[in-house]
């Protein structure tokens, strides 16, 4: 099984995720949120090529993940984590 690996810049949207639901929705909502976008992330070790590549980066590809899309580029033992963003924000500035 290959690894998952979170570039800075994921690892501190999912921080993000984490805090802004946690102000709208509480505590329980947040880790059962941010949870759930995990497993859905991890879910990739198995079938990290399920999702279409996305813009003009060869290789970046797009996987929607509730309110949130998960950029990431496959490597040969890793799937890389670029960005999460929220599927509302201008996804074009991210390929």
């Amino acid at each position: 099984m290959i690894a998952i690996i979170f570039r800075r810049a994921a690892s501190a949207d999912l921080r993000q995720i984490a805090a802004e639901t946690r102000r709208a929705w509480g505590e329980d909502q947040a880790k059962r949120y941010v949870g759930r976008l995990r497993d859905q992330i991890k879910e990739l070790r198995e079938f990290p090529l399920r999702y279409p590549e996305f813009g003009p980066r060869p290789g970046l590809r797009r996987m929607n993940s509730g309110r949130n899309a998960v950029f990431y580029v496959v490597q040969e033992d890793r799937v890389e984590i670029i960005r999460v963003v929220r599927v509302a924000s201008d996804l074009e500035r991210w390929a």
